[in-house]
């Protein structure tokens, strides 16, 4: 089994979604975990920020159930199977007064905030748990985010990994380059996320083949809410896709080097 850790509702497929199409036409079976696909918390109170990215969105007040919605077409088109995590996206976690830890664009490529919940996400039993709710196998494939762009919860989900490594040595971890973030902010990005990332790893180019591409590009093409944040339309996207594929060979992981 390959199991995915997605940050967001659309991040597996941008990232990886001709290798997991081509995993799954040859029969092996994928498991994306979208993790932070939690609900807004009651008291959550709108920012300018969250009100943007809503009415950019165009699902209404309470698009969570929409997020989720895209992301089971697209993944399930890919062959996958899709599961939701409980954390509340960036934008909407609070302190323990309720006040926004991401109220703004800019705070959400900052460092983790100190009080924030998710933190605690790369607890030991936090990660006996999910392995076991998934019925994750020393011989299964874990991959995790590289965090390239800095994205808080990137970050975090990065950091989950990790630790993921630290408890369960044995199973095989990739990091995936962070797409389009990788293109947004280049290969210097790259190497300062491998930087960050203080363990050492080795690069892995998956061939995708000219079919996998496209199913790629459909997939992503079902998270209709978020094409605008970074396409002025499903052609250019289709087209960076491709072209991006075809510039770094496929699609870029780093395998994690443990100690022999």
């Amino acid at each position: 089994m390959h199991f995915f850790l997605s940050p967001h509702f659309d991040d597996a497929a941008l990232s990886c979604g001709g290798q997991i199409a081509q995993l799954t036409q040859r029969g092996e079976k994928v498991v994306v975990f979208t993790v932070m696909a939690g609900d807004p918390p009651v008291e959550f109170q709108h920012t300018p920020f969250t009100q943007e990215l809503h009415k950019r969105w165009g699902l209404g007040n309470s698009p969570i159930e929409g997020r989720r919605l895209e992301d089971t077409i697209a993944l399930r088109s890919l062959g996958a199977d899709v599961k939701f995590g409980p954390y509340p996206d960036a934008v909407y976690r609070v302190d323990g007064q309720g006040q926004p830890l991401y109220p703004e664009s800019t705070s959400i490529f900052g460092p983790v905030h100190p009080d924030d919940p998710v933190r605690g996400a790369k607890r030991a039993a936090v990660i006996q748990t999910l392995l076991m709710l998934f019925s994750v196998s020393d011989q299964d494939y874990i991959h995790v985010p590289l965090a390239v762009g800095k994205h808080v919860d990137h970050v975090l989900v990065r950091d989950m990994g990790k630790a993921l490594s630290q408890w369960r040595p044995n199973n095989p971890i990739f990091f995936y380059e962070d797409y389009p973030y990788t293109r947004q902010h280049g290969k210097n990005a790259v190497l300062e996320s491998l930087a960050d990332l203080d363990v050492r790893a080795t690069p892995v180019v998956h061939l995708v083949d000219a079919t996998a591409v496209e199913i790629k590009i459909a997939a992503i093409s079902c998270y209709k809410s978020q094409l605008s944040s970074f396409w002025e339309n499903r052609e250019a996207m289709g087209n960076e896709v491709r072209a991006y594929i075809k510039q770094m060979g496929g699609e870029l992981e780093w395998r994690l080097i443990t100690e022999a």
